[in-house]
């Protein structure tokens, strides 16, 4: 969901046409005059001071609004509507504690202020006080049960609740609203989309966009909603949309690269990762994809840099510890990945890739006996896993536990009976058991799958077979075939 923000629609007062170039003329002539000695024989009269503060909000000059209210206060200590003015200022800038206490001063002047108590509860809201914010809104229409603005702040509410089916009809009834109708659709687009409604939440971002083409936020969300349904190249036009409008939309750059990196476009993914980290440098999940991304082409070296410079920012970040093990990996660096693959199973130790990468490395070092334990291990997390499963067996084998590599091997065949490996593997320790009419069922079946082991079998199994059952296992392999 995009920030409710201070943008035109979300004030509480109605906003005078402005003259722009005389307004901003007005601030430069008081910024002007407040460097000098005689700022307060500068002081804007209260009526252009209440204009001023408007304005300036509108136009995100939040600075300037807070200059502007706090003098507008010592011209009318006693008025609610100049706290609620400070008030909203101060919420704009993120600064909800002290936009609360201008709010509370206000009601304590005008106790029945609808406009007040909603701008409280945004407030509330920006201070993750979300049931004081509720109770705030519900008195708000006792006052007045038909307020949009407060009807369009519960149904915003419910949604930090998760109530998004309830949050919906709110939003739906305030389509007929002329200030908030735009709004309303967007809001619907967020619920939609969280409660696994794609086409709906399209068709309501879309209708957002069709009011409000320049809402970057809005764009960048149907990005959102095309990746999730992985149609990759609609997201990539939106993403792309939203940087026309926002070019330094960090968020968008980074998920335009994680389109082009599901597309395996890894030229244009790093390019994208690239300019969001000119945006936020120490973005760490987006120096983890760059260095993904890196590694997929074999840039092991720059990868590696990359994801140390996202444990600089993120030292707990065990798939970083992981990816660069694997990279390390790659570059034989045994003992430089041995130390990251550990360092992040300490993080998670019931990853199972972990664990089988790092049986891999054993083995590959000649620890078969460590190597045979993570396989063990990496299968009890993830008894799914087929390929780990075929290790796992020719690990056993390599220790001589024949048992447990039969019992791989026919888990790899439950698990993957498309896959030859599992066949060809279990074939072989049955012919050297002498079982050669199972041998041949199990290699037949293999031939079937993968035709080009047929070149090589014969010689593969006269490594270690007598002739004679060479021969005898020809022979049925081929009686099955025909």
């Amino acid at each position: 969901m995009g920030t409710h923000g201070f943008e035109d629609d979300d004030f509480e007062f109605d906003k005078p046409h402005w003259n722009k170039k005389e307004m901003d003329e007005q601030i430069r002539r008081f910024r002007e005059a407040m460097r000098g000695d005689d700022s307060r024989s500068q002081t804007p009269s209260t009526a252009a001071l209440e204009e001023l503060v408007l304005y300036c909000l509108e136009t995100e000059k939040f600075d300037d609004a807070l200059n502007f209210a706090n003098l507008l206060l010592e011209s009318m200590p006693y008025s609610g509507e100049a706290w609620q003015k400070k008030g909203i200022t101060l919420s704009a800038l993120g600064r909800y504690a002290e936009a609360l206490e201008a709010l509370d001063h206000a009601l304590a002047l005008d106790p029945a202020d609808v406009e007040t108590h909603i701008n409280r509860a945004w407030a509330l809201d920006g201070l993750e006080r979300y049931d004081e914010a509720m109770e705030t809104i519900e008195q708000s229409l006792m006052y007045e049960a038909d307020n949009e603005e407060a009807l369009f702040m519960k149904a915003t509410l419910l949604e930090r609740y998760e109530k998004y089916d309830e949050a919906i009809k709110l939003f739906q009834y305030l389509l007929h609203s002329e200030r908030l109708a735009k709004d309303a659709w967007y809001e619907l687009g967020y619920c939609y989309d969280f409660l696994g409604q794609p086409d709906k939440a399209l068709e309501a971002y879309n209708k957002h966009i069709d009011m409000h083409p320049y809402n970057y936020n809005a764009w960048y969300n149907c990005g959102v909603v095309y990746s999730k349904q992985e149609q990759y190249y609609q997201a990539v036009e939106c993403y792309d949309m939203a940087i026309a409008i926002k070019e330094d939309f960090a968020s968008a750059w980074y998920n335009r690269g994680n389109a082009y990196a599901s597309l395996h476009r890894i030229k244009e993914a790093i390019e994208s990762y690239q300019e969001a980290l000119k945006h936020e440098p120490n973005d760490v999940p987006t120096l983890y994809n760059l260095g993904n991304a890196y590694q997929e082409i074999g840039e092991f070296l720059t990868a590696i840099e990359l994801y140390t410079r996202a444990l600089r920012q993120d030292a707990k970040y065990a798939d970083a510890y992981f990816a660069r093990g694997s990279c390390y990996d790659a570059l034989e660096q045994y003992q430089s990945a041995l130390i990251d693959y550990n360092t992040a199973l300490e993080m998670n130790p019931t990853y199972a890739d972990l664990w089988y990468a790092k049986a891999d490395l054993l083995y590959n070092t000649d620890k078969v006996e460590e190597s045979f334990k993570c396989y063990r291990r990496a299968l009890e997390l993830n008894p799914k896993d087929h390929e780990c499963w075929f290790d796992f067996g020719d690990t056993a084998l390599h220790l001589g536990n024949i048992p447990a590599a039969i019992y791989a091997f026919q888990q790899v065949i439950a698990l993957a009976p498309e896959w030859a490996e599992g066949y060809y593997a279990l074939a072989k320790i049955y012919a050297a058991e002498d079982r050669i009419d199972d041998a041949a069922k199990l290699l037949a079946t293999a031939l079937k799958l993968e035709p080009k082991m047929e070149s090589v079998y014969e010689v593969d199994f006269m490594m270690f077979l007598s002739d004679d059952k060479v021969r005898r296992l020809i022979h049925a392999v081929m009686r099955l075939l025909a």
